[in-house]
């Protein structure tokens, strides 16, 4: 059974009211519940020892009933504020698991987990021109929102750190599916900032976007604050990725780029396309990156995307080949003279042109920064 709060006595037959307490607060599932003793026997000097034995409060027999209830009523409250604190971070049911054994939040494990990281575009140049009160009142309203998203689907929003979010997947609860979810909340967060760009236009004299990244791996989860302000969150290679990807938006000017550690977890259908091999700072291995168009994109967009894929791996397999690079710059010249304002294929149409020009040719591009 679940249980709000416990009432114990200090003198019980079998076990008294001091092993009692320890003994719950031995056990994770129950060490959360807050205990107060309310004995006859419970003077300053066995409340004292009660408290150190981890009650939360004690009240001598005859309790007064007023008093037993505000004391009752403190107790609930101190552990709806934490449970409200954990919230503000996670899902509600994560909260409350975590509620009833904490050590996951400090314990390191190694986990199965999808990061995310998403940046609000032109965040800079935009406050340049506001009063400090503006910008803290619109970019509020957007975290808000976006974070609503992200808790909504399960999510766990590990940090905040200016205009940038970076949530995660399958810790501290473990899921199978976590990149379709992050995937999918990735897709809700971008038509979210299409609303809230409708919304803040006439304020703000510009349009906001969003650039996402997304990777799926092992990370160690635990404390990777302090003592003093612990927080939750994952280290290790598949963070350092996901903001890799998420800082490539840039370059590619694509909203929502996925690996392919991500991309071939996801069984149900998506519209995307294979955009390059990146090499990246600090990284050995190439990874692929694939661009995912929204959910209401059109078959257009679908045969778009295919027809990029094929000038792309025509490029890759050239081997820099004089007469194949022509050919490749003619059908970028082509789908970049249909799309001209599409970052890939602009991207693309730069390294082919290099190539042409004598530079060296390698199928993998390389990152420039981070």
């Amino acid at each position: 059974m679940d249980f709000d709060i416990c009432l114990v006595d200090m003198a019980m037959p079998r076990m008294d009211g001091l092993a009692f307490i320890e003994q719950v607060k031995k056990r994770a599932e129950l060490k959360h519940i807050p205990i107060v003793v309310v004995s006859e026997s419970c003077s300053d000097e066995t409340g004292s020892q009660a408290i150190e034995a981890g009650a939360a409060d004690y009240l001598s027999k005859p309790a007064q009933i007023e008093v037993l209830k505000a004391r009752i009523s403190y107790c609930l409250r101190s552990s709806e504020q934490r449970r409200q604190e954990l919230s503000r971070f996670l899902p509600s049911h994560i909260a409350n698991a975590l509620l009833r054994d904490d050590s996951v939040l400090t314990r390191p494990k190694f986990c199965d987990i999808s990061v995310m990281v998403c940046d609000i575009r032109g965040f800079s140049r935009i406050c340049e021109t506001r009063h400090p009160g503006d910008t803290i009142r619109w970019i509020s309203d957007v975290m808000n929102s976006l974070s609503e998203i992200i808790l909504r689907s399960g999510g766990t929003i590990v940090d905040y750190v200016g205009d940038e979010i970076m949530a995660m997947w399958g810790a501290p609860v473990e899921s199978d599916d976590h990149p379709e979810i992050a995937t999918q909340c990735a897709l809700e967060l971008q038509e979210e900032v299409e609303r809230l760009s409708d919304k803040w236009r006439p304020e703000l004299q510009a349009s906001l976007a969003v650039g996402i990244g997304i990777h799926s791996g092992l990370a160690v989860c635990g404390n990777t604050g302090s003592k003093r302000r612990i927080k939750y969150g994952p280290l290790g290679n598949t963070v350092n990725l996901a903001s890799r990807v998420q800082g490539t938006t840039k370059y590619l000017r694509s909203p929502i780029l996925v690996t392919n550690d991500t991309k071939n977890r996801i069984n149900r259908a998506l519209i995307s396309r294979r955009v390059c091999r990146i090499r990246v700072n600090n990284l050995k291995q190439p990874v692929e990156l694939f661009e995912l168009a929204n959910r209401h994109a059109k078959l257009e967009k679908l045969e778009f995307f295919n027809l990029y894929e094929e000038v792309l791996t025509f490029f890759e397999n050239s081997g820099g080949d004089e007469e194949l690079i022509q050919q490749t710059l003619a059908r970028a010249a082509r789908l970049l003279a249909e799309h001209p304002h599409d970052g890939p294929s602009r991207l693309l149409m730069s390294r082919i042109l290099q190539v042409s020009l004598g530079y060296s040719f390698d199928p993998v591009w390389t990152m420039i920064g981070k």
